[in-house]
């Protein structure tokens, strides 16, 4: 006896898709066509269309087997294809690493992790060597990634951020092949110290911004925005067109996909900012960029290339310090209202972050929140 059948999928890659049921009482989750002596697998498509087919096809082969009384197949003897020659000769190495990687672009990934992820497939790629590439995955041992790693000792950060993607490549394939790969997790880990972008005395804060506008008004108003209304600088600042600011330029609103938090996010402008963005806003139709008044923004590097020319020359005039950033703006102000509210889920609010531990963790990091303040905290009976 089996009861109705049941595809259970995303939109999502990353996640494994499914058919559901139930066989004598016993649920069932069926990920390939193996029951049904069949090479079904739509946890390889390399799209959604494609998944979506090869779920309803595994559903339709299910559903035959299962009305014929022919579920689940004997299994194969063992000397007629063995799993691990099938992967061998099919799915080698560089296969399986290829797929990963372009896995994860297809996602909703940040440019910059997906710059990594292919930086650090490059690389691993390239450090196998042509046996390695056409083998199997499943034997590359662990003193074999550390010796891949060891090139990135500089730090332990360093170290540290290099493994993790590595591991996140492992990961994927190991969906892939339905068999953990624990080999990256396995190898040594390294002490990482987190380093926050120095905050600005508040001493520091309107001299700059005012020897900004003089001298680089986009980057004094992508300053400000990221002071005023705690926008992160290289791309919620920086793709602001007109058709996000709202109610007489008194709000923000930026969309879940716009946002590092991926929820819907309403900000408001403060009178200072609302002053000095008002004309150039006034004058963008909807889909025209605050900087560039076009349709399309400034790169990805844009305020990265101009704060690193300025800071240069406000340094020689001792106006900032090392480690003193354009995100050192965003950190600045957080500090503030903390000093002010000390009310942490009002900052959560604030910088948009998805979950109060990142708050914390901020916090923390700025050495502005330590175990004992937390600790002082808790309620007393």
């Amino acid at each position: 006896m089996f009861s109705e059948l049941r595809i259970v999928t995303s939109n999502d890659l990353n996640n494994r898709s499914y058919v559901c049921f139930y066989f004598h009482g016993e649920r069932k989750r069926e990920y390939n066509g193996k029951n049904v002596g069949l090479k079904i697998q739509p946890n390889y498509a390399s799209s959604i269309d494609e998944r979506t087919k090869l779920l309803k096809k595994l559903e339709f082969e299910l559903r035959k087997a299962l009305e014929a009384g022919t579920y689940p197949v004997k299994e194969l003897k063992e000397e007629a294809k063995p799993k691990e020659a099938i992967q061998v000769n099919v799915l080698t190495t560089g296969t399986l690493l290829k797929n990963a990687l372009e896995k994860k672009l297809s996602s909703q990934l940040s440019k910059f992790y997906k710059r990594n992820l292919r930086y650090i497939y490059n690389n691993f790629v390239s450090f196998l060597n042509q046996d390695e590439l056409n083998g199997n995955i499943e034997n590359i041992r662990v003193p074999r990634i550390e010796e891949f790693l060891s090139q990135f000792g500089s730090s332990g950060t360093y170290y540290m951020n290099k493994r993790r993607d590595l591991g996140v490549l492992f990961s994927t394939v190991g969906k892939q092949i339905e068999r953990k790969l624990a080999v990256v997790k396995d190898t040594d880990r390294r002490r990482s110290k987190a380093k926050l972008h120095k905050i600005y005395e508040l001493h520091q804060v309107k001299p700059i911004l005012e020897y900004l506008k003089a001298n680089h008004p986009n980057l004094h108003l992508c300053c400000l925005i990221t002071y005023g209304c705690f926008l992160r600088p290289h791309e919620e600042v920086r793709n602001l067109h007109g058709h996000h600011f709202k109610k007489d330029v008194t709000e923000i609103h930026l969309s879940g996909d716009e946002n590092k938090g991926g929820k819907i996010r309403v900000v408001h402008i403060p009178s200072y900012v609302r002053e000095e963005i008002l004309d150039r806003v006034n004058k963008l139709k909807p889909d025209e960029n605050l900087f560039t008044g076009l349709t399309e923004p400034f790169n990805d590097a844009y305020f990265n290339t101009a704060w690193t020319r300025i800071w240069h020359k406000m340094h020689k005039l001792k106006m900032v310090t090392d480690d003193q950033t354009i995100y050192s703006f965003r950190h600045t102000a957080a500090v503030n209202v903390y000093h002010k509210t000390k009310d942490i889920y009002i900052l959560q609010q604030l910088l948009g972050h998805s979950d109060m531990i990142v708050t914390l963790k901020y916090l923390r990091g700025l050495g502005e929140l330590t175990s004992d303040q937390l600790k002082h905290s808790m309620p007393e009976l």
